[in-house]
């Protein structure tokens, strides 16, 4: 029974252990933080406790690349069986659910872990450049097991639960962003209960109060705070890697239970549309209609980022949300005691634009990273690249329908920017800053990188982007420099920084755009 189980499994850690590109990327990633360590060293001339600062950066980059990894790596585990229609293949080779839950998911959890574990001993050298001790390095890192344990499991029932890779990431990005907020959301309550009779001496106050603390001490970040402070000496073991740990099981067994009421529902459909439905008598704007007279802006905007009926839904809950922040931080203000609770008219707008700035990258950075996947999956890019267009015609038309999709984001944070500034004289000063263009330029040449290295690897393209990035503005931080430059200098000095900037953007982006043309050129004539 249990050879059986874990057949799947041992072979996908067999498989990973013999590929080369595996030992690489785990060199490279060593290799890297030798490179950090040495900035360290350098530091270290200029101020005090460089290894801080060092371990520091190793950790919240391992937090971002595991967040992402969940986001793109660990969510598509079993949707891509389901994409393949080869759920039903593996059932019929005798491994049963569990099998292919710790196969498919367990061994890239594995994966990761693996990852985190050959750092580990190079992060020590932190402690010889000051400022760290074992003990910090130590519980840090037994922290970041127990999130990627979470992470990974969060990931595989997302991925169970859904038909799609994409909807599947953005379940998990869902929950990644409440699981982020929601601990500084309940501390306002936990401390208006703390204040009053019921919270302090009833028995549903109290277990009231003891699960906002149980999830305020999951949050892995706030644990990480914790630990980075000097003096540091509390246990290695505590309710952040409990919970977490225990969270993972809880999901993994969900997914399990789950499994035959969602993974092995047959789609007589063939592939999944989304929210694409066929026309009816009722609800004939949601249905794809016709194909427009350039077909591949059509596809893309219908089948890549949901067509009419994902856009309504995002007016609408872009609408909605202006209305349903206001009672929420009116609410926030009561529960601190403020006099004027409901007077949060000048807050709800800044909230809602950062708000949505955010939906907006992760949008665009999800589209990027699926653009060419299901013409790769499906085998179909030699055949669509036989068409009497050019690959620049192809790839330029794909990513107008991907944008067209956008627009209602793109439309709403037109709308707060102007909404914020007080007057068209400074709008018009912020938009011309290079403060404001340079993450627009470090945004775009980041969506470049996510769409080349989709057509490379399988998954996990959108982390690896990231990471490719940080490490990159880490160890030549020239738009960084370029930001620092121009905030100290007049309006003429703001024109020749935008102008090396925005040389520097188009150099970039015209080598991502020459390499993408020859990697599409490479896979369809395979």
């Amino acid at each position: 029974m249990f050879h059986g189980i874990a057949t799947l499994m041992g072979r996908s850690l067999r498989l990973d252990a013999r590929q080369l590109q595996t030992h690489l990327f785990r060199l490279v990633f060593v290799l890297i933080i030798y490179l950090m360590m040495m900035i360290a060293q350098v530091q270290a001339m200029m101020i005090g406790a460089p290894g801080l600062q060092f371990f520091m950066n190793m950790i919240f980059l391992n937090v971002s690349f595991i967040a992402l990894g969940g986001i793109s790596f660990f969510s598509s585990a079993i949707t891509e069986e389901k994409e393949e229609d080869t759920i039903g293949l593996l059932m019929m080779a005798g491994i049963n659910p569990l099998g292919i839950l710790l196969g498919k998911s367990t061994a890239r959890m594995f994966q990761a872990l693996l990852l985190l574990t050959v750092q580990f001993p190079f992060t020590l050298l932190a402690i010889t450049l000051g400022g760290v001790t074992f003990h910090q390095v130590l519980a840090a890192y037994v922290a970041l097991l127990a999130f990627t344990v979470l992470m990974s499991n969060v990931g595989l029932l997302c991925s169970v639960i859904s038909r799609r890779s994409g909807t599947a990431a953005g379940l998990t990005t869902l929950w990644l962003i409440a699981h982020s907020i929601a601990p500084h959301l309940l501390q306002l309550p936990k401390t208006a209960m703390l204040g009053t009779a019921w919270g302090m001496s009833s028995t549903l106050g109290k277990w009231t109060i003891s699960a906002i603390d149980l999830v305020i001490d999951s949050d892995v970040l706030l644990r990480l705070y914790a630990i980075l402070q000097t003096g540091f000496d509390e246990a290695v073991i505590t309710k952040q890697v409990i919970t977490n740990i225990g969270g993972g099981l809880v999901f993994f067994l969900l997914s399990w239970a789950l499994f035959y009421r969602f993974a092995l529902t047959a789609d007589v459909q063939g592939i999944s549309r989304g929210l694409i439905s066929q026309t009816t008598r009722r609800a004939t704007w949601a249905a794809s209609g016709r194909a427009w007279a350039n077909p591949l802006v059509w596809k893309e905007y219908n089948f890549l980022t949901g067509g009419n009926p994902y856009l309504v839904t995002k007016l609408v809950g872009f609408l909605l949300l202006y209305l349903l922040l206001y009672p929420t931080m009116a609410g926030i203000r009561l529960l601190a005691g403020d006099p004027q609770p409901w007077d949060v008219d000048r807050e709800i707008v800044p909230a809602h634009f950062t708000i949505v700035i955010v939906v907006l990258v992760l949008e665009l950075s999800i589209y990027s990273s699926r653009l060419f996947h299901d013409e790769i999956r499906l085998q179909t890019l030699s055949s669509l690249l036989m068409l009497p267009r050019s690959i620049g015609y192809v790839a330029y038309s794909k990513l107008t329908g991907m944008l067209l999709g956008a627009l209602p984001t793109l439309l709403f944070v037109i709308v707060d920017s102007v909404l914020v500034a007080p007057n068209a004289e400074e709008w018009f000063k912020v938009v011309g800053h290079p403060g404001f263009w340079f993450p627009v330029i470090l945004y775009t040449v980041f969506l470049h990188l996510v769409v080349l290295l989709s057509l490379f690897v399988k998954w996990g393209a959108l982390p690896l982007a990231f990471f490719v990035m940080l490490i990159t503005m880490y160890c030549c931080p020239i738009f960084m420099v370029l930001v620092v430059i121009s905030s100290e200098a007049g309006d003429f000095a703001h024109l020749i920084v935008l102008g090396i900037g925005w040389t520097l953007f188009v150099v970039a982006t015209f080598v991502f755009q020459m390499m993408i043309h020859a990697r599409l050129y490479e896979l369809g004539a395979k």
